[in-house]
């Protein structure tokens, strides 16, 4: 796969930055550290770095500073090596030229020790166990804080190279919400009472081609998940609304919730305060041996 578009624009320049300087991330971690790897993937990271730059966008962005430490690490883990492969002095002298003037940021330096949760599968087994679709909602406002801190903690979902696609449009004005609901068929009953209502979306500048084209959903679907168990976390309920919608549907909600063409709709999200007494579908689950299959 490759990039074959020449958009310097933020949103596509820095998916391609964070699909190439993973590739140097992931070898990083890798256990035989005796090889030279990586001299393609170095290489392409310097190229849209030099093209971020050319084009003027914040060196201080995380993106653009992810991929400068990734570098600089890359160039750290190589040169004890004293690589007599050629290629690799050009690669390591290359990468001294683009680290010129550039800040050390031990914040993001890349890799770090693996953490592994430890005594927290309690917690989280009852945390997923309480979550359910609420379907009965306060008129008490969501916190615009609090909802972004549910949507940071989601932000730590895994995705595709790292592109982090996602996107959350958050609507508060009711009669908007209306509208936008007037086009989906799950939120007969409650929707009315919402004061809040996100929609998420997926980027697709962010992806190449009709090669990826489930990896949107894929994304969005670890995401999501993420957000309705960090908004449960916070104490906020949530119901997700499928967007199983005729093409008209989809274009009305684009341009009734000012979201662009380039980001395609993969569901409504229902946020709130749950109103006292609010009752849930137990909703058991499928017994394990219907679920797995050992090969």
């Amino acid at each position: 796969m490759v990039w074959r578009a020449t958009d310097d624009s933020y949103v596509k320049l820095s998916a391609e930055l964070l699909y190439q300087y993973h590739k140097l991330e992931k070898g990083l971690c890798l256990t035989d550290s005796t090889r030279f790897f990586g001299k393609d993937a170095a290489r392409a990271v310097m190229h849209v770095v030099t093209r971020w730059r050319q084009a003027g966008h914040p060196r201080t962005d995380r993106v653009y500073v992810g991929a400068i430490e990734s570098l600089r690490s890359y160039r750290g883990k190589l040169r004890p090596l004293h690589l007599p492969d050629a290629d690799g002095d050009s690669v390591l002298l290359d990468i001294d030229v683009i680290l010129v003037d550039e800040p050390l940021r031990p914040e993001l330096a890349t890799p770090v020790p693996f953490r592994p949760s430890a005594d927290t599968s309690d917690a989280f087994e009852r945390l997923c166990q309480e979550r359910r679709s609420v379907r009965a909602y306060s008129p008490t406002p969501v916190d615009q804080g609090l909802l972004e801190r549910a949507i940071g903690i989601a932000q730590w979902s895994p995705s595709v190279c790292n592109r982090q696609a996602w996107r959350v449009h958050i609507y508060r004005d009711r009669d908007q919400i209306a509208r936008l609901l007037h086009l989906q068929n799950g939120n007969g009953g409650f929707g009315h009472q919402l004061s809040t209502l996100l929609v998420i979306a997926m980027d697709s500048t962010a992806f190449f081609d009709a090669t990826e084209r489930n990896q949107q959903f894929i994304d969005a679907g670890l995401f999501s998940m993420s957000l309705i168990l960090s908004l449960q976390s916070l104490g906020l309920a949530s119901c997700c609304l499928n967007w199983s919608v005729i093409p008209a549907h989809d274009v009305r909600a684009h341009r009734e919730g000012g979201i662009p063409e380039n980001q395609r709709i993969i569901m409504y999200m229902a946020v709130g305060h749950a109103a006292d007494g609010a009752l849930v579908p137990r909703s058991p689950r499928r017994e394990l041996q219907n679920v797995v299959t050992t090969h």
